[in-house]
């Protein structure tokens, strides 16, 4: 029994390990900058199609310095895991997300659509259209991003779900994407003062290939 939960410990410590980086962090950070710095110059990025262009592209180079520092700065210092049947189950159950995703975009969808009926009830007319997009959109993004920090053990990833239903429902009432760069900056420096704080921890090692650690994961 006691072996039982000390592997359990074990594997949860390696695999939350993977978010002590920070890396994670910057990367939605720079997600949300790249959705909104190209919007906020208009004399530069002159059409629609220019600004989705631009966001597409720097969210593209996002992801390639995450993979990078993955490889180059992660991976040497503490090493790659492989994990038991159990925790694979709870990573399938992030597939979950995906399927309330949609549920909750209907909703979302409805919501709009009794506000742009010819007779919407009270507490709609109250709030009023771009009121009910806001709340749908933030509560969306809470929802979908707070149960991928909930079966990842991301605990970090409940204030990035914040931080993006900030954004979105931010953009949504005040017709202007600077909540995508408040958002955003906010979550690059929150993964830029872990990362600083892993570099303290885990020293570069002197020589060799990016280590292997392979915990035996089974619960």
């Amino acid at each position: 029994m006691t072996t039982n939960i000390n592997l359990k410990d074990m594997e949860r410590k390696a695999w939350t390990s993977f978010f002590d980086d920070g890396l994670l962090d910057v990367l939605m950070g720079l997600t949300l900058l790249a959705v909104g710095i190209p919007a906020m110059l208009p004399n530069f990025f002159v059409s629609e199609l220019r600004q989705d262009a631009a966001s597409a592209a720097l969210m593209v180079l996002a992801l390639f310095v995450y993979c990078l520092g993955k490889r180059f700065i992660t991976m040497p210092r503490i090493g790659r895991a492989r994990f038991g049947p159990t925790r694979k189950a709870k990573l399938r159950k992030t597939t979950v997300i995906y399927a309330i995703s949609v549920v909750v975009g209907a909703i979302v969808f409805l919501m709009i659509m009794l506000g742009l009926s010819p007779s919407p009830p009270g507490w709609v007319q109250r709030l009023g259209v771009p009121g009910l997009l806001a709340l749908g959109i933030g509560g969306w993004m809470l929802l979908i991003l707070g149960l991928g920090a909930y079966f990842t053990d991301f605990t970090r990833g409940y204030v990035i779900a914040a931080l993006y239903a900030l954004a979105f429902s931010g953009t949504v009432l005040l017709h202007n994407r600077i909540m995508f760069i408040v958002a955003g900056t906010l979550a690059v420096l929150m993964g830029g003062v872990v990362f600083i704080g892993f570099l303290r921890k885990y020293p570069a090692p002197a020589q060799g290939p990016p280590g292997q650690r392979a915990p035996d994961g089974n619960q």
